[in-house]
């Protein structure tokens, strides 16, 4: 099975943030431990919640708090 590609951005913000030598950018597993030392890092920082894994599903970012839509209010004299 194929490790997803990893896109130039998100290498080019390891190496601004020091997570990633440029000399070893292009090591595969040398950028997969610089996701897991950055990942470590925000969830010691509580940005993110401790997970198992780097595959773990993201929550989707639909508003949650939303109440269920309200069925449209019925109109006197008119039938459904």
């Amino acid at each position: 099975m194929r490790r997803p590609a990893i896109s130039a951005k998100v290498i080019k913000e390891l190496l601004r943030l020091g997570y990633l030598q440029p000399a070893k950018r292009f090591k595969p597993h040398i950028v997969q431990r610089a996701l897991v030392r950055l990942r470590a890092d925000l969830v010691r920082d509580g940005v993110v919640k401790e997970s198992n894994s780097l595959r773990d599903p993201i929550p989707s970012t639909t508003d949650d708090n939303q109440p269920a839509a309200q069925p449209a209010a019925s109109v006197p004299g008119s039938s459904t």
